[in-house]
């Protein structure tokens, strides 16, 4: 009986593999909406209750589980917001457990391998109130200033979350049947034309940089850290810096 876990950071695809993961790796297809869930994704304020709410399932499942869920940081001292990817501290035990006590036997890595349209993604997608559009259609937005404590705050969850994805990958690869899947070439994967909700590329690269007014502050910002100026590996998502 397999159990299925998409590993997501923001932006990446995921509810596009967990779509794939649900109706095609899953017999019978599974929905989570008729299994006593209003979600597929599992946040770290979500632990406990996606922990109790699975155990007990007999039956082959696909959720999403966010890098940060189950995962405690060692607080460290920041100054001017650059943070070697060393300096973190990632202890992994509640998510050993999850994985463990739910017998867990397939991961699905999903992750974007272009830093800086990740973050942009991100900023437009809470800004504007378009995590996830379905049904074809494709949003307007407007073109805006990012106020520099919002890019800071951007940049730093997205340097942590690179961290504890590194930490994933590194952790889990060869005890899992483990997949692949690169936003840029998710569509060698699965057929994202034909979602089965409907959901629609909202904005290319350069579009997304033209709705953000002071685009030059957002690279400055991101500049003084490691993501900037390291290379997402195609092949399993790692940061190499």
């Amino acid at each position: 009986m397999t159990k299925h876990l998409i590993v997501f950071y923001g932006r990446t695809g995921s509810t596009l593999v967990d779509h794939h993961v649900s109706r095609n790796l899953c017999k019978p297809v599974f929905e989570f909406w008729n299994n006593g869930f209003e979600s597929s994704e599992i946040h770290p304020d979500e632990y406990q209750m996606y922990y109790d709410k699975l155990f007990p399932l007999q039956i082959e499942w696909a959720m999403k589980y966010h890098v940060m869920t189950g995962t405690h940081i060692t607080p460290i001292p920041k100054k001017d917001y650059i943070v070697s990817l060393e300096d973190y501290i990632v202890n992994l035990d509640d998510t050993d457990k999850f994985f463990k006590d739910l017998k867990v036997t397939d991961l699905h890595f999903s992750f974007r391998i272009d830093c800086m349209d990740t973050i942009c993604s991100h900023m437009i997608a809470e800004l504007d109130d378009t995590w996830v559009v379905t049904d074809n259609e494709v949003k307007k937005h407007e073109k805006r200033y990012i106020e520099p404590q919002y890019i800071r705050k951007t940049c730093d969850a997205f340097n942590l979350s690179y961290k504890i994805y590194n930490e994933y990958v590194k952790r889990y690869e060869n005890n899992y049947n483990i997949e692949y899947y690169p936003y840029e070439k998710l569509y060698t994967k699965i057929d994202i034309d034909n979602d089965p909700r409907g959901m629609k590329k909202q904005l290319t690269k350069v579009e997304k940089q033209n709705l953000i007014e002071n685009y030059d502050e957002v690279e400055d910002i991101a500049k003084l850290y490691p993501f900037y100026h390291g290379t997402i590996n195609e092949k399993n998502g790692i940061l190499e810096v």
